[in-house]
């Protein structure tokens, strides 16, 4: 009469499982309609580019819902953790975030102070980085520091150095 309960540990997810698997993809799929295009463009597949490109040009809500939950089901058809690790370095409320900006300034700092070592670590971790562009930089925002003003120049060597860590 009843039907006994499979506590079998290689069953299948529950119907309630599956939708709370299926909101986490569409949140996911949301979040990638927010992303740049050249943050878009380190997404490997194609299809899920391409359907988040369609998606972004979609205002209206129910097609727009529609064409997320589309989305969803492409990422649940493949290994969505690289998309999450993209998605978490760009948030900013994320510790990979905090950590990667906390970076940039100790190396900006140290690129201000002289340190050589910081200079070194800089163009270890960027090696395609404009040597030239970078020392011209760091020449700008020393000679702001010795006038006693901390402003364009130390800005965009942060900026600089924020451009080589996306790239």
């Amino acid at each position: 009469m009843n039907k006994p309960i499979n506590t079998d540990s290689n069953s299948q997810p529950s119907k309630s499982q599956k939708k709370r698997d299926m909101d986490e993809l569409k949140e996911l799929g949301d979040r990638l309609t927010e992303l740049s295009a050249d943050h878009l463009a380190k997404i490997d597949n194609d299809q899920i580019r391409e359907a988040v490109e369609a998606a972004r040009k979609i205002t209206k809500g129910n097609a727009r819902k529609r064409q997320i939950q589309y989305i969803a089901k492409l990422l649940s058809r493949i290994d969505v953790d690289p998309i999450r690790n993209i998605i978490e370095t760009l948030d900013a409320s994320s510790a990979a975030y905090i950590q990667k900006f906390h970076q940039l300034e100790t190396w900006r700092e140290g690129l201000v102070d002289g340190d050589s070592g910081a200079l070194s670590e800089v163009l270890d971790a960027f090696p395609h980085a404009d040597r030239q562009q970078l020392r011209h930089l760091v020449r700008k925002a020393c000679d702001e520091r010795e006038i006693g003003q901390q402003t364009t120049h130390f800005r965009r060597l942060f900026q600089f150095l924020k451009a080589l860590s996306e790239e």
